[in-house]
């Protein structure tokens, strides 16, 4: 069973401290705190560009999808359960240039029973002004691709980002509800 945002606990072998006895193992808890989110930079290279001299979207598309994936994967445990199945709300803002160093940050903003939802931005690390932001979702799925529930606990947010983010994949699932094709 997976938890989002869990501790991790690294167990420490002997302990040849004076006055202890050397046969008896003493393990020593360090508590690490995980990070609540995914974050990677992506220099934006001429091979990036597209016809306007500005970073292609489909380059953008990739950075997005991949750094939502790897929160997915961070969040759930296991990548090879887990398939992209709706980018949403993609919304690009301003173009990358060639040379930008940009950031790219990913939160789990939405738990469902199989599903997972991230929300990912991407900004120009010198500037902060942001390009892109967005959603993805992913659902965790078994050996033959059929979706399983992936077992989070996770406490719907009551206030702050983490609501909003909530509030916004709510209404997304509502407005895709009803513009079924």
């Amino acid at each position: 069973m997976a938890f989002a945002d869990e501790e991790i606990l690294e167990l420490m072998g002997k302990s040849m401290d004076q006055g202890s006895n050397p046969c008896v193992p003493t393990l020593r808890l360090i508590f690490m705190k995980v990070s609540n989110s995914t974050k990677i930079s992506k220099l934006v290279r001429p091979e990036n560009l597209n016809h306007h001299d500005t970073l292609f979207a489909g380059v953008t598309a990739l950075w997005f999808v991949e750094s939502s994936f790897i929160e997915a994967s961070r969040v759930y445990g296991d990548p090879s359960k887990i398939v992209c199945i709706k980018i949403h709300g993609m919304k690009f803002i301003k173009p990358g240039n060639n040379g930008d160093i940009l950031e790219i940050e990913s939160v789990l903003a939405h738990v469902g029973i199989t599903s997972l939802t991230i929300y990912t931005k991407i900004y120009d690390r010198v500037s902060e002004k942001q390009l892109v932001d967005g959603f993805v979702t992913f659902v965790t799925v078994d050996e033959k691709g059929k979706s399983i529930p992936h077992e989070i606990k996770y406490e719907t947010p009551k206030k702050g980002q983490s609501r909003k983010l909530w509030d916004e994949v709510e209404r997304l699932k509502q407005s895709d509800s009803q513009t079924k094709m």
